[in-house]
């Protein structure tokens, strides 16, 4: 098959989502298909290995969003070259674009949504008046035809399944539930106690980064708060560290610098406010590292009982408690840390999940022709 992505955020821009639409891309290729990538043309975009092109675009909503002016002429040749368009993420105005011209009658191609989260509004009364709006008004209209009016959708989230069904009334038989994928065995593995506890993701609202304050109050002078990224909110971080010292801001790292310092951390953590699966959770459990995280997305699934603690939404007391308790108990930390490699390589492998992906994508080009 020829495979057109449309991942409006790459590299360096993004780090855990265009590190899974990149692995999901080379899967594809390692399988015999042939595939494009379209990207928003950032500063010092990196191709990596693969046949990516850049779209200009003109400004990004609220820093994040690409809107992108006469986007049909600068992908029409990608989408009369491909079998399937592949749409990595419902939440870019780009590829709700993508589903608007097919339905102008524009192309006739099979159209598959990769949800990556994000859909769900428990969060949004911890978010900016603006944000909140945006994402209202957002999921009214181009998320409703990122949803309605593609031919499938596979969602890294199994909880989200039925919200898609309540909001959008897609039938299940559009839907299926595949876990995000990486390579188990490719990861630095934990070897001893470093008193680090470890944050990676983008410094945006909704990663939780206004709780960090409440939560490295909680965190023993001995020990690190390592804090791996960047964004909008890095000086929120910044004057923090002023006050507690412990803080340790490592910024923005390449991929294999970041895996590094996670398998040298104790306990990641993650107290976002809207996930699909997070990634940040499956490279720490692939290093034998126990996570704890807000019940959101598909945390629920990524960190079982016995690897990490998922959290009721958005109770920060209860997430300061456990992360207190496994600070306090090295061998719980321990146990926990082999139960969450144990299950990454049992569950997460991309050669457990692929085979799955590769069967919906073949099936729905199939029905379409």
């Amino acid at each position: 098959m020829k495979i057109l992505m449309v991942c409006p955020d790459w590299f360096p821009f993004s780090a855990g989502l265009a590190e899974s639409c990149y692995n999901t891309c080379k899967q594809f290729e390692k399988h015999g298909h042939s595939v494009r990538v379209v990207v928003a043309k950032d500063k010092d975009v990196d191709h990596k290995d693969l046949d990516v092109y850049e779209v200009p675009y003109a400004i990004r909503l609220l820093g994040r969003n690409p809107i992108t002016l006469n986007l049909w002429s600068k992908i029409k040749k990608h989408i009369e070259w491909c079998d399937v368009v592949c749409l990595f993420s419902y939440m870019y105005e780009m590829n709700s674009r993508i589903v608007w011209y097919r339905k102008l009658g524009k192309f006739q191609k099979p159209i598959v949504q990769f949800y990556r989260g994000s859909l769900e509004n428990d969060s949004l009364k911890s978010l900016s008046l603006v944000t909140q709006l945006a994402k209202l008004m957002y999921d009214k209209t181009c998320g409703r035809l990122m949803f309605k009016d593609v031919d499938h959708v596979i969602s890294n989230s199994g909880p989200t399944i039925n919200l898609i069904k309540q909001l959008y009334r897609v039938p299940e038989k559009k839907l299926s539930y595949i876990k995000n994928a990486i390579y188990v065995n490719e990861f630095p593995k934990w070897k001893k106690e470093n008193k680090r506890i470890v944050f990676v993701g983008r410094l945006v609202e909704n990663k939780g980064v206004h709780l960090f304050e409440k939560i490295v109050k909680g965190i023993p002078n001995n020990w690190r708060f390592s804090i791996i990224g960047d964004g909008p909110l890095i000086n929120v971080v910044k004057s923090l560290s002023k006050s507690y010292k412990n803080i340790e801001i490592l910024g923005k790292l390449p991929h294999d610098k970041c895996v590094n310092v996670v398998s040298k951390s104790d306990i990641n953590i993650l107290p976002t406010y809207a996930e699909g699966s997070p990634r940040s959770v499956m490279e720490a459990s692939a290093s034998g590292v126990p996570s704890i995280s807000f019940a959101v997305g598909d945390v629920v699934n990524t960190i079982p009982k016995g690897c990490g603690y998922f959290i009721k939404p958005f109770d920060t007391d209860d997430f300061c408690n456990k992360l207190k308790k496994l600070i306090d108990n090295k061998d719980l930390r321990q146990k926990m840390g082999t139960n969450s490699l144990r299950f990454s390589r049992k569950e997460m492998d991309w050669k457990v999940v692929y085979p799955e992906i590769e069967k919906i994508i073949t099936k729905v080009v199939k029905e379409y022709k």
